[in-house]
């Protein structure tokens, strides 16, 4: 039995449950760690004290990952040398917001795995086998203000069409949003919304 303020989240039952996550492989922890990264803010919209051992959770976290990064700055599941872009972004937002939110990151670590995907999406251009690890990438990369905006806009403008995944043109447009392209950032939002809509008709 869960007892909470919060009409629409148990959260006692939720930190439970992440603390039980199972196994440990680098998207496992990062799955465990990166709700914890906003407790204090839903803590205190609901009433709850925050938990002492909270930030040791996420700081032990992010140790962890780091010690799965190779030297040319990609991760892997189980430790260095995987090489999957989707895994490297996601391991990258998660240090990124880490890093928003007060927490130790390497600073060289992050750079490595910033440059990294730099580096993959040089020569990863076939949007319809990767649309969605490139456009994480490209949203992760924006997040910190490594992104091309040249690139961003040649997305939107010319490609966008080949982003097979919502999400994936979520990701673009918000992307753009960072760097303050509005117009093709809300463009895009809509196109990402259509493309939901659509596939929830085909899946009824």
């Amino acid at each position: 039995v869960g007892v909470s303020p919060a009409s629409a989240f148990d959260l006692p039952s939720l930190l439970m449950t992440l603390d039980r996550y199972p196994h440990g492989c680098a998207e496992q922890t990062i799955s465990r760690a990166l709700p914890l990264l906003y407790l204090s803010e839903l803590s205190s919209a609901t009433g709850l004290d925050d938990d002492p051992g909270m930030r040791k959770r996420v700081q032990d976290a992010i140790d962890r990952v780091m010690t799965f990064q190779s030297s040319g700055g990609s991760f892997g599941l189980w430790g260095p040398g995987w090489g999957d872009m989707w895994l490297d972004a996601y391991v990258g937002e998660f240090l990124t917001r880490a890093r928003e939110a007060g927490y130790s990151v390497p600073p060289q670590g992050f750079a490595n795995a910033l440059d990294n995907l730099r580096n993959q999406l040089s020569y990863t251009t076939d949007i319809q086998e990767a649309g969605t690890p490139i456009a994480y990438a490209l949203y992760v990369l924006s997040r910190n203000r490594r992104a091309s905006a040249g690139d961003l806009r040649y997305y939107a403008d010319t490609r966008l069409d080949e982003f097979t995944s919502p999400m994936a043109r979520a990701q673009l447009a918000a992307a753009l949003a960072l760097y303050g392209d509005n117009q093709r950032a809300e463009a895009v939002f809509t196109s990402a919304l259509r493309q939901a809509q659509a596939t929830a008709d085909r899946d009824l």
